[in-house]
């Protein structure tokens, strides 16, 4: 009994550390974290829409920020963000690894993005907010900021 206790409140500290999951992103960043919100789901929109994840795929795995470094870069703020990405309940399959560089100017972009174990594809154009105009891909864009 005392083993289960003491076992049960090392988990709840290890996530206390973890902040609520902020706006629209799935991705869990430590409490406290430099990173702001929109820029938190700005990351989230990027795994979602540049990985090769499967909706279902996006449901089942859990999404952590391991490591964020915020710099600032020619008078825009750039935040590179670590995250892991496995399943749960499936340990025999290695889990994922996603780096991504996020630029904060008149808007947010991803100037870079590699991964591990799931592949991912920067867009150059990819901007938030969404402006301006649509290609026949679907995705949105800024004319002359990219």
């Amino acid at each position: 009994m005392t083993v289960r206790l003491i076992a049960l409140a090392l988990i709840l500290c290890t996530l206390a550390g973890f902040a609520p999951v902020p706006y629209g992103s799935k991705i869990l960043f430590v409490g406290g974290t430099d990173v702001p919100g929109p820029v938190q789901e700005f990351a989230w929109r990027v795994v979602e829409t540049h990985c090769n994840y499967q909706r279902y795929e996006l449901e089942q795995r859990s999404f952590w920020a391991y490591d964020t470094r915020v710099t600032k870069v020619d008078g825009a703020v750039a935040y590179t963000i670590k995250i892991i990405s496995e399943l749960a309940w499936q340990k025999s399959e290695p889990p994922a690894l996603i780096e991504m560089t996020i630029v904060r100017d008149d808007g947010l972009r991803i100037t870079a993005l590699k991964s591990t174990f799931v592949g991912c594809a920067a867009s150059l154009r990819a901007v938030w907010p969404p402006i301006l105009r649509s290609d026949d891909s679907g995705e949105s864009y800024s004319s002359g900021t990219m």
